[in-house]
């Protein structure tokens, strides 16, 4: 079955909101959910995110009284990821996220779990954008007196920044519902089935930008008069995203 034939049998009790792979059926009566593995990621990672993230911000505004533009905007991304996750928990609790497609009825889908999932999407580029620019700017603050290491911040900070306003974009053009289509019905076009192949190049720039962001500091960080182990302990405090 098509995606294009998917969207316009909307009407039928049996139609899958997607196709399932070749080898799978749907399973409407008892389908697979993953949805108690993002309660879990919740519950474990968000108490650890706030807890370093205000020993961070208490120390360098209360000890240190240092406030940057690192600073600002580590607490806008810290703000943003409690956010983000609040939002992921009201669309895992619309009941529609956490199984697949291809077990969920279009009969039974509403327009609400597909608006969160374009808002999620939306809001991903700028979130993971805001996180990276506070590190490339704590590193601007810590080691910018060197001509070449303030060029490498501003072009990781430039490549970021376009590739994450351009990936969101994308997002918005390819799924978000045209003329009186419904945001169900715009899931189901074949154009936003194409988004599929921006998540994996998110992905891949992802990891090529967190690989260049553990690499940028190494050079100044080793030429700091100072213990080898206290070097390697402070690239170690680096690499954890809270320093």
């Amino acid at each position: 079955m098509s995606s294009a034939s998917l969207a316009s049998s909307a009407h039928l009790p049996s139609t899958p909101i997607r196709a399932p792979p070749p080898g799978v059926t749907a399973n409407f009566d008892h389908p697979e959910s993953n949805a108690y593995r993002a309660y879990i990621a919740a519950g474990a990672c968000i108490p650890v995110i706030v807890l370093f993230a205000s020993l961070r911000i208490y120390s360098n505004l209360y000890v240190h009284r240092s406030r940057t533009w690192s600073d600002l905007t580590f607490m806008l991304a810290t703000v943003w990821a409690v956010i983000y996750q609040g939002l992921i928990m009201a669309s895992v609790n619309q009941g529609f996220f956490g199984n697949h497609a291809w077990d969920l009825k279009l009969d039974d889908a509403r327009n609400a779990p597909f608006l969160f999932a374009l808002l999620l999407e939306s809001l991903y580029g700028p979130f993971i954008c805001i996180i990276k620019l506070s590190m490339f700017l704590m590193f601007l603050h810590l080691f910018g007196t060197r001509r070449y290491f303030r060029h490498l911040v501003w072009l990781g900070i430039l490549l970021s920044g376009l590739y994450y306003f351009s990936s969101t974009v994308a997002c918005l053009v390819l799924c978000a519902p045209r003329g009186r289509q419904t945001y169900i019905m715009s899931f189901a076009t074949p154009r936003c089935h194409k988004s599929t192949h921006l998540l994996i190049t998110t992905g891949i720039f992802n990891v090529m930008s967190d690989f260049y962001l553990l690499l940028l500091p190494i050079r100044e960080t080793m030429r700091i008069h100072n213990s080898l182990r206290k070097r390697i302990g402070v690239l170690a405090v680096f690499m954890t995203g809270f320093a």
